[in-house]
Formats: structure tokens, C-alpha cells, sequence
């Protein structure tokens, strides 16, 4: 599709898109107490991918979002790649001035002629709005080409506490994992990979704790970005369940590597979304544990530069809250909740045999339960206005498939029939389908699994059909999401 195709692209109302040009990974995710701050992959002069800048948007509510001045601009020698950011309390860096906590960078600085990577930072002094890039960067070099994406937590022991940075040698597929008292100068602690999923390369990796539901245990979790070869094709998000001891990570089950695009089973391995469209997913600094939130970008590199735009071309998922289900097996599972819909109660309508028409018409949120199990198959197709196809999910007792249609985008790999398989065991089966214009967001058994997938150029659909078998036992709740507020984003 050629880059100056421009059409009439409608915004979503629950999700973040820049006002114009292209984003793609959010970088530097912190909540300051008051607000969320999202930073993302921005290139300020057009939708198409170059001259990577921290775009700057923040929010009190993770849905709608204030865009702010560029954080950081790239520069005459690299680009801004990504990164993330963390607040120094106690001035280890010794950038603050003494009434402010600084609010530092770290970011990959890529050369733009491509010959080297480095992690270079920027710290601030009013909150994250400006920056000032460190004079003596970089702060670490190991004279590579793909070296990138770090991403720094603070680690506390009874030892005390220090900086611990995840940052990818990405062809290797390996995770770095390195040390600092002053975000200034790092130490090599160890390494990680590759392991698993190594197709393509590893990005975006992001290390923290979780709560497992229901005890007082904690776990921690590495997550580690590929494309190609995720799950559904190109882009995925893979994660590892072990420990870590302030050196090395240690994963529960040491896995071999597979490098096949075809998986054998869809069981193979564990992936944070079994779509098309979640990638470069990191966590934000600055919540408790039990909060712990993730956002991912809403594309895949198979398409991402040859979608249809509006003058402007990107946006990311919903907010995800995060904890860890362990199963009767002992295995563990990331649990997500979408964060940031309104809350109201409707009424749950029993969904006959054969076909319900639901009507929507706006951004939505359609929840389905089956009560038996096994279930009855049961599919929800999504119509346009004129009556035509957007997409279709099926659910059976142990997987789901989205099927989208091309619709408005002339791409040969985005018409594509996505598969989830669920856990086995359980008495119930819930779905939620957040549907929002150019998206859909699957959660299933309890949030126990995640399919994402662009819609791109679709407005909400008009109506939904469920149909469902005699005796399934189901039933649905619809609730249209959007307000004035919401609606003034359109």
C-alpha cells in the first residue's frame, strides 16, 4: 500500500492514538502519584516509521489521554529508541536539585547509520514534561548493532536496594541483565536465552514481580517481545514465570528453543496474547504490586507501516492489570483485566438458540458465559452498518478463533483466523469482546487468556449476531462505553 494513501480513518474512543504521524512501542511508563504518563515511539514528521522521539501523553484514568510537547527529540547522529523511566527518589543519580525527585530516561540512542546501539538517558526536573539528555552518554556501549529496549526497576533486598536494568542483544536472543547504584555506571550481571520462541528476534523485555491470586506469594516475570514468530504470525509477546535474586533470572521450567512459524501445538510455550495485534507490551514504574499495569503497541511489524491512515497511524491497547493464576496442576498463568471502563450494571439477557441480534452502534463491551461445560459452540459475528462482515469469534469448550476479514486494508497478510486455546477444567466459561473503532479485545477464562487484533479503518460496528446451539446455556450483557467525554475524541 503506498505511503501517501490517505482515507478516512475513525479514532478510537478508549485507546490512545497521537493527533497526527506515526507511533508505535510505549517507552517510559510511570505513574507519579496523580497521573499516568505514557512515552511512546513518535516520528514527528509523517506516519511512516523514522526519526524515533519519546512522544508524551498523560492520563488520570488510562482511557482518555492528554498529548503533551515531545519529551525527547531525536537527535543529527541517532534516533530515540526505546526505553523506559524511573523515579529517583533518593537522587542516586544526583540530577536532582534538591526539592525534586528526578525523573530519569533510559533510552537506546541508534545510530542512523545503523552501526551501533547504545543506552543513553535524560533526566528531569519538572515531573517528566522536559528532558536533558546526560552529557557523557552513552552510560553503556557494548559496541553492538542490536543492543536495545532497556528497561530499569529498582531492586530491594535486605542487602539494600539498587538498579537493575533488562535490555535485549536482540539477534542473539539473549536478555542482558546489568547492575548500577547511579543509573550512571552498570555492571554485566548475567544473562538470559535464548530459550523458547527464537524465530525472530527478542525486543522489549520488562522484568517484575506479581501477586499469585489468592495467597501471599510472589513470583517474578520476565517478558520478552519477538517478531517474527509470534503465536498468530510476526509480531507476539512471549513471558517466562521463575525467580530472580537480584543477579540472575531463573525460570520455573527451562525450555528448549523452537524457530518454526508453524507451531505444533498451540500450547506451545506461553504468549501474553494469542492475536495479531499486542507487541512491545511494558509495565509501568511507580505502582504497587498489586497494580501492577501493562499497555502494548496495537499493530504487527507484518503490516504496521502499510496500514491506511488519517494523518496519523498507530495506537495502543488497553491498560491491563496484572497477576499471576495458578492452576490445579501448578501451573501459573498472567491473569489481565482491562483497566479504565466505566462501571455500570446491566442487565444479563439469556441468549436464545440460534441467532440474537445485540445491537451496539458505539465503542462496547460485550460479555458472554457459558455455564456448562462442555460448552456448546456459540459464535458472535461484527457487522458493518450495510450489513457486511467485519469479523467473526468463535468459541468452543477449549479454543477461540477470531476470523478477520480484509475489510479496508490491502495487505496479503492481515485477512487472517486467529486461535486461543483455553485452560481445561474449569465449570464456566466467561468472554469479554471489548470492541472499540479499528480494534477487538478478547479476554477469556477470567482473563486467563488475551486475543488482540486490529480492525483498522472500521468504525464500532453497527450490530452483533450471537448464535448459539440448543442448550449452551448462555448468556450475554452488552454496555455501550463512551460518554461526551468519550465522544468528543471522535
Amino acid at each position: 500500500m503506498p505511503e501517501t494513501q490517505q482515507v478516512a480513518v475513525k479514532r478510537p474512543q478508549l485507546h490512545f492514538t497521537a493527533k497526527k504521524n506515526w507511533i508505535n512501542d510505549p517507552n517510559g511508563l510511570f505513574f507519579d502519584g496523580e497521573q499516568y504518563h505514557l512515552y511512546f515511539q513518535h516520528n514527528p514528521h509523517g506516519v511512516g516509521h523514522g526519526f524515533m522521539s519519546w512522544g508524551h501523553a498523560v492520563s488520570t484514568d488510562l482511557v482518555n489521554w492528554e498529548e503533551l510537547p515531545i519529551a525527547i527529540l531525536h537527535g543529527d547522529m541517532a534516533d530515540i529508541f526505546s526505553g523506559s523511566i524511573v523515579v529517583d527518589h533518593e537522587n542516586t543519580s544526583g540530577f536532582g536539585d534538591g526539592t525534586v525527585a528526578p525523573v530519569v530516561a533510559i533510552y537506546t540512542a541508534a545510530a542512523k547509520d545503523e552501526t551501533n546501539q547504545s543506552q543513553a538517558i535524560a533526566y528531569s526536573l519538572d515531573g517528566g514534561i522536559t528532558f536533558t539528555k546526560y552529557e557523557q552518554n552513552p552510560v553503556l556501549d557494548r559496541g553492538s548493532k542490536d543492543f536495545r529496549d532497556p528497561k530499569v526497576i529498582r531492586y530491594e533486598s535486605e542487602q539494600g536496594s539498587f538498579w537493575v536494568m533488562v535490555a535485549v542483544e536482540a539477534i542473539d536472543r539473549r536478555v542482558m541483565i546489568y547492575r548500577s547504584e547511579n543509573l550512571k555506571d552498570w555492571t554485566e550481571l548475567s544473562s538470559f536465552g535464548p530459550q523458547a520462541a527464537v524465530a525472530g528476534i527478542w525486543e522489549c523485555p520488562d522484568l517484575f514481580q506479581l501477586p499469585v491470586a489468592g495467597t501471599d506469594q510472589l513470583k517474578w516475570v520476565l517478558i520478552v517481545s519477538l517478531n517474527p514468530g509470534g503465536v498468530a504470525g510476526g509480531s507476539g509477546t512471549q513471558y517466562f514465570i521463575g525467580e530472580f535474586n537480584g543477579t540472575t533470572f531463573t525460570p520455573d521450567e527451562t525450555q528448549e528453543t523452537w524457530d518454526s512459524f508453524g507451531y505444533e501445538s498451540l500450547k506451545q510455550g506461553d504468549w501474553l496474547d494469542w492475536g495479531r495485534d499486542f507487541y512491545a507490551g511494558v509495565s509501568f514504574h511507580g505502582l504497587p504490586l498489586d497494580e501492577q499495569t501493562l499497555i502494548a503497541w496495537m499493530s504487527n511489524w507484518d503490516y504496521a507501516r502499510d496500514l491506511p491512515h488519517d494523518g496519523w497511524r498507530g495506537s495502543m491497547s488497553a491498560a491491563r492489570r496484572l497477576d499471576l493464576v495458578k492452576d490445579s496442576n501448578g501451573k501459573f498463568d498472567i491473569r489481565q483485566r482491562i483497566l479504565g471502563l466505566p462501571k455500570a450494571d446491566v442487565a444479563s439477557s439469556k441468549a436464545n438458540a440460534g441467532e440474537n441480534r445485540i445491537e451496539l452502534g458505539s465503542p462496547a463491551l460485550v460479555e458472554l458465559t457459558f455455564a456448562t461445560s462442555p460448552i456448546e459452540p456459540a459464535v458472535l459475528s461484527l457487522f458493518r452498518a450495510d450489513d457486511t462482515l467485519i469479523s467473526e469469534l468463535t468459541v468452543e469448550s477449549e479454543l477461540i478463533q477470531h476470523r478477520r476479514e480484509a475489510g479496508k486494508v490491502d495487505h496479503e497478510l492481515y485477512a487472517s483466523n486467529q486461535r486461543m486455546p483455553l485452560p481445561v477444567g474449569s465449570d464456566e466459561l466467561d468472554v469479554k469482546v471489548l470492541v472499540d473503532h479499528g480494534s477487538i479485545e478478547i479476554l477469556a477464562a477470567g482473563g486467563r487468556r488475551s486475543l488482540t487484533d486490529q480492525l483498522t479503518g472500521e468504525a464500532a460496528l453497527a450490530y452483533a449476531t450471537l448464535r448459539v446451539a440448543t442448550g449452551a446455556n448462555a448468556s450475554f450483557k452488552v454496555q455501550e462505553l463512551f460518554d461526551n467525554a468519550l465522544e468528543s475524541k471522535a
